[in-house]
């Protein structure tokens, strides 16, 4: 399948390389590809592998990575961003514009010994999040799962390999820096790493949680009083 992207003003092939059975696609370090979220998908995106001038247009936003790796943006729309590795623009999501840095490394549990930073949270329920996680050496016991909604994978340092599909039907792939990864709802997968760690950035084009109005710092610190 090919459509068409505003890439650099003007229109540009997008390359929709088919997914194993799974539902999983790679792609390697120096890629440039422009891939675009499936017809069955629930929600749109499209994804910039390699240099490329992106323009976002209004009513969208894009996340992508700093030249040194060492920044993540959230950039609303109407903009035009320049993303040496890759950027993921989703329709119909207007966020602030935000930058965090990722060399803190994580704060929060995930699973089988796992960590993650929120790099951008979900503002609301359902809302998209971008996460530094983090797996330390040995890490052979991550539980086999599935997400919902597609997840977005760029590989920033260490190694591993995905392993995807159900019961002995599996394949395996090596995880590198630089490559990129990107995930179809409801693909059954899960990394391992040996000697040594692997730092990644997935974003989770929507989410299943997120700040509501009635459960968020701000309204359970407060507590009425009587006059």
């Amino acid at each position: 399948m090919t459509v068409t992207a505003r890439v650099d003003g003007g229109l540009a092939a997008v390359r929709d390389r088919e997914p194993d059975p799974f539902g999983v696609r790679y792609f390697p370090r120096g890629s440039t590809d422009v891939v675009e979220a499936r017809p069955g998908n629930l929600y749109h995106y499209t994804t910039y592998l390699g240099v490329h001038e992106v323009v976002v247009e209004r009513g969208d936003c894009a996340y992508w990575i700093s030249d040194d790796l060492e920044i993540a943006h959230q950039q609303r729309g109407p903009a035009r961003i320049a993303s040496r590795y890759m950027a993921t623009v989703l329709r119909g999501y207007m966020p602030e514009h935000k930058t965090t840095s990722m060399h803190q490394g994580t704060t929060l549990p995930y699973v089988n010994g796992c960590s993650t930073k929120q790099l951008f949270p979900p503002e609301r329920p359902g809302d998209p999040t971008l996460q530094l996680l983090y797996m330390p050496p040995h890490t052979t016991e991550q539980a086999h799962h599935i997400h919902s909604t597609a997840r977005v994978v760029y590989i920033l340092r260490g190694r591993g390999v995905s392993i995807v599909g159900t019961s002995d039907h599996t394949t395996r792939h090596d995880l590198t820096p630089g490559m990129a990864c990107i995930l179809e709802p409801m693909c059954p997968h899960h990394f391992e790493t040996s000697t040594e760690p692997l730092v990644c950035i997935p974003l989770h084009i929507f989410s299943s949680s997120g700040v509501n109005e009635l459960d968020h710092p701000m309204f359970r610190g407060t507590h009425v009083v009587g006059r």
